[in-house]
């Protein structure tokens, strides 16, 4: 029954479809959660330009005031035919205020300017957290390749037990070859039927993570095909990492902020007017509610600051220091990573020429040792010990292969080579 389930799963393959590396960078960015944040992120600023354009609308405030004051003007008169009015202590307003921004010195355009560099930061840091993901299909995907390649070497193996093991039964009838030696390749297939079901739990679960990851229901017949990598060229010093444009949007963004800062120091003109009713009115010396109205223009301006400009200016400048360091960090922790691939590049195209020879030696002690078998000159045994070993070898050649791969494949993430 086992056996009738793995060749089930090897006759759904041969008409699986195919999936590449490339789908699955496609379908993780174009389905991760982080990739909202753009609209997001688009319509806060949407809003906050919204905010600041607002400025350049007229303000309309209503104010209303009740006051009691100590002491009030008196006027005296020497005439007996004339009087001063005496003063009300208690005074009352009610009146709509009108302002209009005639010249902010650039405040609102400036900071109009500073909340599109925020934006530009923020978007790009989305971009950079979608790339991460990179890094991650290529762990999956290159994991269920190798076990991919597993399957199929096992399968190789569990092919050339069950041909030989119906070789030998017509020479055990003619008495050429001992039964037992059937009993151990029966054992010995088993052990085989055995591994590649395990080796075929083991890839469906890393396919499942994979869809998992990239949102998507992988068949579990797909067949995963070997990236193609183009020439690499170590000597290449040009890096394409989105976080290097991030750091420089940063820096962008913090130039922008400064850029604010003297605008606080700059008079301020508006036009101003108001209509309502007091008592007294704007004439103080008549006590009763009288309607009024008054227009102009108002200049603001704070020439002391008391450096508070110039502290501002130091912060941001320390925070673009921090920029720095933080991009000197990356790219320093970027430099040991392509060292560390570039090694690894280079210890697996050694490997794998090793690998060549020894596979090439271990197929022909297998071909001599099949021949011994049917001749009846060794045991099943030993015919198995070499298949088996040849079957490593084999197994090894194909892992350091894909590892290979994977190798250059992760050198090029790192890079941001697309």
């Amino acid at each position: 029954m086992k056996v009738i389930i793995i060749l089930m799963f090897l006759i759904a393959g041969a008409k699986a479809d195919t999936i590449s590396i490339d789908d699955c960078y496609k379908y993780a960015y174009e389905t991760y959660p982080n990739r909202n944040q753009k609209t997001y992120y688009s319509n806060i600023s949407d809003l906050r330009i919204k905010n600041l354009n607002v400025n350049y609308l007229p303000q309309f405030s209503i104010i209303g005031q009740a006051s009691y004051q100590s002491a009030v003007p008196e006027m005296t008169s020497t005439s007996p035919f004339f009087s001063f009015p005496k003063l009300n202590k208690d005074r009352y307003q009610l009146y709509l205020e009108l302002k209009q921004n005639i010249f902010d010195g650039g405040s609102t355009s400036t900071m109009k300017d500073a909340e599109k560099s925020e934006l530009y930061a923020n978007l790009q840091k989305v971009e950079v957290d979608l790339y991460q993901l990179r890094q991650r299909v290529n762990d999956l995907y290159f994991s269920v390749l190798l076990l991919q390649e597993k399957k199929k070497v096992t399968q190789i193996l569990y092919d050339d037990i069950e041909t030989r093991l119906s070789e030998i039964e017509s020479k055990i009838i003619n008495g050429v070859v001992l039964p037992s030696n059937k009993y151990i390749l029966e054992a010995e297939l088993l052990k085989v039927a055995s591994d590649l079901e395990s080796v075929e739990s083991d890839r469906m679960a890393a396919i499942e993570m994979l869809g998992k990851l990239i949102e998507q229901k992988i068949d579990s017949s797909a067949y995963f095909i070997m990236p193609e990598t183009p020439m690499l060229n170590f000597t290449d010093i040009v890096i394409n990492r989105p976080e290097l444009r991030y750091y420089e949007l940063e820096k962008n963004r913090v130039n922008a902020l400064k850029e604010v800062v003297p605008t606080r120091s700059i008079p301020k003109l508006n036009l101003f007017g108001q209509l309502g009713v007091g008592k007294p009115g704007l004439n103080f010396l008549d006590n009763s509610f009288k309607e009024f109205y008054l227009f102009g223009v108002n200049l603001i301006w704070n020439p002391v600051n008391w450096n508070s400009n110039n502290y501002e200016i130091q912060i941001l400048t320390l925070s673009q220091k921090i920029i720095d360091t933080q991009k000197e960090t990356f790219e320093k922790n970027l430099e040991i990573t392509l060292e560390k691939f570039k090694s690894e590049i280079s210890k697996y195209e050694e490997l794998i020429q090793k690998d060549k020879e020894i596979t090439e030696l271990r197929k022909k002690v297998v071909d001599i040792t099949a021949s011994q078998l049917e001749n009846g000159v060794v045991t099943s045994t030993n015919y198995v010990t070499e298949l088996n070993s040849y079957n490593n070898s084999l197994l090894m050649l194909n892992t350091h292969q894909i590892l290979l791969n994977q190798a250059k494949i992760n050198y090029i993430t790192a890079k941001g080579i697309k």
